[in-house]
């Protein structure tokens, strides 16, 4: 009798989904077809129907318990290629946060051969999306990696991808910063503009920084932006709608936006570091932040324009209407 496609749900599923927890808990050799089909509800006859033996099903498991991490990397790259000069740090963060909560919910009673075979699969997932994200930094950039873009990727896979995936992270974190720089010199790209590559969403600590960079530029235009700050910013910061470059721990740029106003409110760069282009990639990644065609309004100082949004990286001179 034929086996059932590898996508058919029904019955498939949820001896997959059996097995998932078997697997997760007693580990590949202390999981038996018969406990399989014990917890799913079924005779060991109809394991083999949908499956050709234990080693099919645990191949089934990892696709199911996957799939949606797949999704997710797939959609970070895709946003990437809006939002470049974001793009690794998103892929990586991403990575980080869900380690973490992995590790939460499924450590204390996985056992070990499954979180190593997990850990491997991972690998093997996100090497082809570090691929192409090297290539759109690459392009972005106008830079060469130090070595071919292929090995490169794998480097990032297996350096910095196994690190976040690695047991104890602390050390990982502990040295995050040098990381970046492992990165930066990797990609090809200078470390004395590290910290000027890339903005992040404002914390409030970042507060006092952004209210001296406003205080000085005000001094210098007359613009009487403080008071509004002052009163609106922290809500800004809650609601995600502050982005920062952050530069030897002073803000040397930040913007402030409004989702429901479709609206950059607030651009500020300091003048020392206008030729680091940093306007532009703050407007690139509020962008971002919005569907494709919406029509973004922008005050920069006094001057109000405004920038469709588009599937590309944001171009001062093709965005403005």
């Amino acid at each position: 009798m034929p086996r059932k496609p590898i996508l058919e749900g029904g019955k498939r599923d949820e001896i997959a989904q059996a097995a998932l927890k078997l697997f997760f808990t007693k580990g590949f050799d202390g999981t038996s077809v018969r406990s399989i089909m014990s917890l799913a509800g079924g005779e060991v006859g109809l394991f083999y129907y949908y499956f050709e033996n234990k080693d099919a099903v645990f191949d089934a498991v990892l696709d199911l318990f996957f799939n949606h991490y797949q999704e997710d990397f797939a959609r970070i790259v895709e946003h990437g290629r809006r939002n470049p000069c974001r793009l690794m740090e998103d892929f990586f963060e991403y990575m980080e946060v869900e380690t973490k909560e992995f590790r939460e919910k499924y450590a204390p009673q996985m056992h070990r051969t499954v979180r190593w075979a997990i850990r491997e699969h991972t690998l093997e997932i996100i090497e082809p999306f570090l691929r192409q994200i090297v290539a759109i930094q690459s392009e972005y950039y106008g830079i060469t990696p130090a070595v071919e873009e292929d090995v490169a990727a794998l480097f990032l896979t297996y350096g910095v991808g196994s690190s976040i995936l690695h047991e104890d992270t602390n050390n990982y974190m502990h040295q995050r910063t040098e990381v970046k720089r492992g990165i930066s010199l990797l990609m090809g790209m200078s470390l004395n503009e590290q910290e000027l590559r890339i903005p992040y969403p404002a914390e409030q600590s970042d507060i006092e920084g952004m209210q001296r960079l406003l205080k000085g530029i005000q001094e210098k235009t007359d613009e009487p932006a403080q008071q509004w700050m002052e009163s609106n910013l922290v809500q800004h910061i809650t609601d995600g709608e502050v982005w920062v470059f952050r530069y030897q721990k002073e803000i040397a740029a930040f913007s402030i936006f409004s989702r429901k106003e479709k609206a950059i409110e607030l651009l500020t760069v300091s003048p020392e570091y206008e030729e680091y282009k940093l306007k532009e990639k703050l407007i690139e990644t509020i962008a971002a932040q919005f569907p494709i065609g919406t029509k973004l309004s922008v005050m920069v100082g006094k001057a109000k324009n405004s920038v469709i949004v588009t599937d590309e990286p944001f171009d001062d001179k093709k965005s403005r209407s």
